[in-house]
């Protein structure tokens, strides 16, 4: 394997000429540099706390954010460009993946014994252009083995056995042995985690890897048995959509539908996705992008299904189409012809409102108004009722008027 050459940016050559020696990136930058690959997050570490490195970066470009004394840890910020710092420490665990204790130290080789794989231990020395290596990090690249530092690297923090499974996906690396049964002896950690955390894993892993490595990483889920412990009530999950969708999060969500087979879909999605801290926003678009796809499955009419899912059906097609090619040209024809002949498709377009009503029909129930607005948007797009204020106010007069 070709090794490449580690870059750092001017801006952390710059903050590491102002912090001086024993200044170092480390983790995900030295790893992708040493496989020819990009990554714009430089992780830097150091011996000096968080109060003597904002000392020493008094008066200078750089600013100190987001202090965490009892980490050691800060971000450190010019212009748009950012750096996550901590200090050298030790941790000690009791319970849960937050260390009870921590110890701020000047030993590299100390500091380097709490990370989690060989891989990602492996620092830079900034201003000398040294590499040190106190695990074999680069052997273990070479090998494309991801290998844990120590006997208790996954013995408290869940999340590392998720980062695992995704750096096994990301880069095609197997796991070593030991690790592997270590990651299947704490597997229970995962309880411990946030849903949200879990969330954030898995949106990494599909935002880094491809279709292939996504779906090596699922296969990993199901060889550790992760799913319960994440709360999900599944075996073995077969990743079908997430290895053909490009929105890989998407075919992943109906993969476990799919396995799932909920009662009602909007209702388990709710759920799902609340736990998960998507905005409610973002919720509902995804819940109306799914349904859609289950609808056309189910071959829903197309005014019905349109009057639901007209402005999410450009995502909506793009996962249909790998399901069933078929429905999807079908649905896609009737969504043409609805833009081509500029049809009235939601009811915001009508050329008539709730006030309206109230003005022109003052008998009408208030508890009406929907059923009646949703009457006219049917004929409006049936071409019925001109999409016009007084034809629409005839088509009601001439259809609804001796009901109040």
């Amino acid at each position: 394997m070709e090794m490449f050459n580690i870059l750092p940016s001017a801006k952390l050559k710059k903050l590491a000429s102002i912090v001086g020696s024993d200044f170092y990136v480390v983790g995900g930058f030295v790893r992708n540099s040493l496989l020819g690959r990009e990554c714009e997050d430089e992780d830097v570490c150091s011996p000096f706390t968080v109060d003597q490195l904002e000392a020493k970066l008094k008066d200078s470009e750089f600013i100190i954010k987001n202090k965490n004394k009892f980490f050691g840890t800060c971000k450190i910020v010019c212009d748009s460009k950012s750096f996550d710092y901590a200090t050298f420490r030790t941790e000690i665990y009791k319970k849960g993946h937050c260390p009870e204790t921590v110890e701020f130290i000047t030993s590299l080789e100390d500091d380097s014994k709490r990370r989690d794989f060989t891989i990602n231990s492996i620092y830079f020395d900034v201003l000398n252009g040294e590499i040190i290596d106190p695990f074999n990090g680069i052997g273990d690249i070479k090998k494309k083995k991801i290998r844990a530092i120590g006997q208790d690297t996954l013995k408290n923090d869940g999340l590392r056995i998720l980062r695992m499974i995704r750096l096994a996906g990301e880069y095609k690396f197997s796991i070593e042995k030991y690790t592997f049964c270590s990651a299947l002896k704490n597997i229970e950690n995962l309880k411990d985690l946030s849903k949200s955390k879990v969330a954030e894993e898995i949106q990494k892993l599909f935002e880094r890897t491809s279709n292939k490595g996504a779906v090596r990483a699922i296969r990993l889920y199901n060889k550790l048995g992760v799913w319960k412990y994440i709360g999900l009530d599944i075996e073995r999950l077969k990743a079908s959509m997430l290895a053909k969708c490009e929105d890989k999060f998407m075919g992943f969500i109906i993969d476990i539908i799919d396995n799932i087979k909920p009662a009602s879909i909007s209702y388990f999605l709710n759920h799902l996705l609340d736990d998960c801290g998507f905005t409610k926003k973002r919720m509902s678009q995804i819940i109306n992008i799914l349904s859609g796809y289950y609808d056309a499955l189910n071959h829903l009419k197309n005014k019905q299904y349109f009057f639901k899912y007209f402005d999410n059906f450009p995502q909506i097609y793009q996962i249909l189409n790998k399901k069933s090619k078929f429905l999807a040209q079908k649905y896609k024809f009737f969504y043409r012809y609805i833009i081509s002949h500029k049809l009235v498709i939601k009811k915001s377009d009508l050329k008539i409102t709730e006030k309206d009503l109230k003005k022109h029909f003052p008998s009408m129930p208030d508890k009406l108004y929907d059923n009646v607005l949703m009457d006219v948007f049917s004929d409006v797009f049936d071409g019925k009722c001109k999409n016009s204020l007084q034809d629409i106010l005839k088509n009601i007069a001439k259809k609804h008027f001796h009901k109040f």
